[in-house]
């Protein structure tokens, strides 16, 4: 998904789709909100203006919600708030499910355009619209988008953004939270946690520079992101120890990560 969709394009700019799928009219139902639209980011690959024509039970079963009333009612109070918000356009179909056409990850209401071809395509002043970060796709073929709060997956999304496909130590501040991410305190705290105790994120600290001296009194958190760990770790058999130890490997990494077996199996359903 693009950089626009974790953060924002200046301070002063709009708040970032990511935050306003967690918040949503009023908080409830954020994480159905994103683990469905970045579940369609993932299927959708490399196509631009992708459709999707599953009924609201296939995607409660891909998110782990089961094939109860409940879990249909949240997918379809999500999709409706997608529709309504121009993440996603529903055309109904007569005596079939709706069809699910992907809007863009900017948040502009235009067609879904994938950013890794087009920003070999684009001229080079319009590339920065394109600017990208890929989630493992061990999210989906691990469990780990039943298991993540919302809170943990956006937070996972805006360490991938800090770290610019760099391999190298986060520092977050609350104020960059608030000022590029539009998250809350909490938000940001709450998804830290979950991520280093899954061992998915080893949370260690830094010495604060002071001028010419080091005050070995004063320290920050700093965050080593585990990219491999998603794929690697079972969310129901990772270990949960101290944080800042990653944990150790539960079993091999999943070789079944393309989305177009997803999507057959889905299709299967």
């Amino acid at each position: 998904m693009r950089y626009r969709f974790i953060a924002r394009g200046g301070v002063e700019g709009d708040s970032p789709p990511m935050a306003r799928l967690l918040r949503g009219s009023g908080g409830r139902g954020g994480k159905t909100r994103l683990q469905l639209y970045l579940s369609m980011l993932w299927l959708a690959r490399n196509e631009d203006r992708p459709v999707f024509q599953y009924p609201a039970i296939t995607w409660s079963l891909l998110l782990g919600y089961g094939d109860n009333p409940a879990g249909v009612r949240r997918v379809q109070e999500a999709l409706r708030w997608l529709d309504r918000e121009a993440f996603i356009e529903l055309r109904r179909r007569q005596g079939a499910s709706s069809a699910v056409h992907l809007l863009s990850d900017a948040g502009t209401g235009r067609p879904y355009q994938a950013p890794g071809p087009a920003i070999k395509t684009v001229p080079r002043a319009q590339r920065d619209e394109h600017l990208y970060v890929q989630l493992p796709a061990g999210l989906w073929t691990n469990g780990w988008i039943m298991e993540l709060s919302g809170a943990a997956v956006a937070m996972y999304l805006v360490l991938l953004h800090e770290r610019r496909g760099e391999n190298k130590q986060v520092w977050l501040s609350p104020r960059i939270g608030r000022e590029v991410y539009d998250l809350s305190d909490e938000t940001r705290r709450k998804g830290l946690t979950e991520l280093a105790a899954h061992g998915l994120i080893k949370v260690s600290k830094r010495p604060l520079h002071q001028g010419l001296f080091d005050d070995p009194l004063r320290t920050r958190h700093v965050y080593d992101l585990n990219p491999d760990a998603l794929g690697q770790l079972d969310p129901h058999e990772a270990t949960t120890g101290a944080p800042g130890v990653f944990s150790q490997p539960a079993r091999p990494f999943n070789d079944d990560d393309d989305p177009t077996v997803w999507q057959r199996r889905i299709n299967d359903l």
